[in-house]
């Protein structure tokens, strides 16, 4: 019998062979054909981190007016607030937002540098975004891996 990671792991990619970016509670809920418990939520999060680990798609958070059809939205007060998860090979989405982005292999760090140039400049060239988010500079993936692994040498 297979493990319930294993489980929402097929699951999982069964529905990114049908979509380019999907929920990962939704995903659940169709699965199970109810609300999932606490256990089922981290061992389908579980799930999803190996299949980015993998290099599969990109682990990445957003808010339900930022996901599209796909989007979880809880039904407590202030939920389209709150992000959920989802697993994406949807190039544009990643480009757009890169600070949201979870977890992703060296296989997507070309993108993902991208996005967060595309970030960088629609900041500076906002007349008012700046203001907001004062000595913010995105950091290209490659060099901040360099940067940890310099620093974790030096301590």
């Amino acid at each position: 019998m297979a493990s319930m990671t294993e489980t929402f792991s097929q699951a999982l990619r069964n529905a990114l062979a049908g979509r380019n970016t999907v929920s990962i509670r939704n995903t659940l809920i169709e699965l199970l054909e109810r609300d999932p418990s606490k256990g089922e939520i981290s061992a389908a999060n579980k799930a999803a981190r190996r299949i980015a680990e993998d290099g599969d798609a990109v682990l990445i958070s957003l808010l339900p007016d930022q996901a599209g059809a796909d989007a979880y939205v809880p039904q407590a007060p202030g939920a389209t607030r709150r992000a959920s998860n989802y697993l994406t090979v949807n190039k544009e989405i990643i480009k757009d937002l890169p600070c949201r982005i979870e977890l992703a292999t060296e296989k997507w760090d070309t993108l993902i540098d991208e996005g967060m140039r595309l970030t960088q400049q629609k900041i500076e060239s906002d007349p008012v975004l700046p203001a907001f988010l004062p000595g913010w500079k995105a950091e290209q993936r490659a060099e901040k891996r360099a940067r940890l692994t310099t620093e974790a040498a030096a301590s």
